[in-house]
């Protein structure tokens, strides 16, 4: 990743945090869980859809999330039963002295070296909305260690329906997005014995892209092995 796009990361993440605290503070004192605004309450819905899914059959599921921070968890409590799973998140910028949060019922670890993630199978993969900013996505896919690993999610992912292209982000100039083509993406997970079984579409007012083209659409993806 680029130096703008490693900012970008950092910043959004440490912004979240205040948001993060107020979802885990609610959802410990109420039956039902927060409510997040614009697409969220839908995207984290559908992890947690194909985590109950990974979960069938097995006692203890492991899931990876990749590229993200503690909001993408924080709010699965109310929903889900999340005693068996253990959470992995990779956040390149996460050091020892920021304090880590505890999310009643959910077990997390949080890795800062790529390296350490790849060492590990998961029983599920969630890249949530990261891909655009891996311009060598594909080539960094197969690094993982996917011999257990059966469900992989994509969330809020702007994706063409022809070719792949490189477009600046709309609300950030300095960073560039990878559009990458859902055909291709379909085609490679399928050399790895991943199959599409969910599909859905965002409203486009959440496509970041400066200059869509090729009928870019935001979508929600689940593949199975």
């Amino acid at each position: 990743m680029t130096n703008s796009v490693n900012k970008y990361w950092n910043t959004y993440n440490q912004e979240k945090n205040s948001l993060i605290k107020k979802i885990v503070k609610f959802n410990n004192k109420h039956d039902f869980n927060f409510f997040e605004f614009e697409n969220y309450n839908h995207i984290r819905d559908i992890l947690a859809l194909a985590l109950i899914f990974a979960k069938k059959n097995k006692k203890k599921i492991t899931v990876l999330d990749y590229g993200s921070n503690l909001l993408t968890i924080s709010n699965l409590n109310k929903k889900i039963e999340t005693k068996n799973i253990n959470f992995d998140i990779f956040d390149p910028f996460y050091t020892k002295q920021k304090n880590n949060i505890n999310i009643k019922n959910i077990k997390y670890k949080i890795f800062n070296k790529e390296k350490d993630i790849l060492k590990k199978s998961y029983d599920l993969i969630n890249f949530g909305s990261s891909i655009q900013y891996q311009k060598n996505f594909f080539n960094n896919f197969q690094k993982f260690n996917l011999k257990k690993t059966r469900y992989i999610v994509f969330t809020s992912t702007p994706f063409s329906l022809s070719k792949t292209y490189y477009t600046k982000q709309l609300n950030h100039s300095h960073l560039i997005q990878n559009i990458f083509s859902i055909k291709e993406l379909i085609e490679k997970l399928k050399l790895n014995k991943f199959n599409l079984i969910f599909k859905s579409r965002n409203d486009d007012k959440y496509i970041s892209c400066k200059f869509k083209r090729f009928k870019t659409y935001s979508l929600n993806l689940i593949f199975n092995k």
